[in-house]
């Protein structure tokens, strides 16, 4: 329920199965600054180096996913 909408995911339409049964959000992904608080209260004792890395790489992951790059 976590992915996005086309392809490989092109099986029902969740909002008309479920509508009437969940209450639906989108939620965008965090920003850098946000994402990087979510990696430090999840590891409180890993380099903030080594989380920054972490998060340049999602973000570049995401970019490469948005580009079409990357399928999946």
């Amino acid at each position: 329920m976590g992915n996005r909408p086309g392809w490989p995911f092109l099986g029902n339409d969740f909002f008309s199965e479920c509508g009437d049964v969940f209450s639906c959000h989108v939620i965008d992904n965090p920003d850098r600054e946000s994402e990087l608080q979510l990696l430090k209260a999840y590891g409180p004792d890993v380099d903030d180096q080594l989380l920054h890395q972490l998060t340049d790489c999602f973000a570049d992951l995401r970019a490469l996913v948005d580009e079409g790059v990357l399928a999946y």
